[in-house]
């Protein structure tokens, strides 16, 4: 994946250094006093249920984003309302499959437009099922006008290695049927366009007024 932020690369480390072989770490291994750099950036996701998935814990960037303690919000609440349901689908297979989800983001708001970057890495609860993530955003800028919500303009959504998550009881889990990834998920249309042929028309669109 590519992390253009010193931010997201520490973040990118310390999930790392946290893996025992091919297994995921564990949400009770994280150390505050080891993400210092990171942690006002940094949430922890909980995956309630299949289609879920809530805020349990937020930095200070954090709640600045959003003009409010984010501790509980549900984590569509950090995207527009015509994104919602694709950012959501995305983060669900990092508990899903499990994977490493890297999303680039814009925002427009009262001073301009905003552009930022959030990365989603899965974590172990204390039963080994992956419900939890953990989540670091930057933004290009302080931001001044909370709260601010994101379009996600990329995404690049990797399978863990060797790792499988544990089954929980009444959860269905998604199949994945693309094990090829990293997968480019660029912004745009769902389907090609269809061709426009054109043909002179009999009416000018322009004409000379005398």
């Amino acid at each position: 994946m590519i992390r253009r932020s010193p931010l997201l690369e520490e973040t990118w480390r310390y999930w790392t250094s946290l893996r025992t072989g091919t297994d995921l770490p564990r949400r009770s291994a994280l150390d505050p006093k080891a993400m210092s750099r990171i942690l006002g950036h940094a949430m922890i996701l909980d995956q309630v249920r299949h289609g879920t998935v809530r805020v349990r814990l937020g930095g200070n960037v954090m709640h600045q984003v959003m003009g409010m303690d984010v501790r509980g919000l549900p984590i569509r609440a950090f995207f527009d309302l015509a994104d919602r349901t694709r950012a959501v689908d995305l983060i669900e297979q990092v508990f899903d499959t499990p994977s490493t989800l890297e999303l680039d983001l814009i925002s427009e708001g009262c001073d301009g437009l905003m552009t930022g970057r959030m990365l989603v890495l899965p974590l172990l609860d204390a039963t080994g099922a992956v419900t939890k993530a953990l989540t670091v955003m930057v933004t290009d800028r302080v931001i001044t006008d909370a709260p601010r919500r994101f379009a996600v303009t990329n995404a690049t959504l990797v399978p863990v290695d060797g790792a499988a998550a544990a089954p929980r009881q009444g959860l269905l889990r998604r199949r994945v049927t693309d094990h090829h990834l990293p997968v480019e998920i660029m912004a745009g249309m769902a389907e090609d366009a269809a061709p426009y042929a054109t043909r002179p028309s009999p009416v000018p669109w322009l004409r000379v007024v005398k």
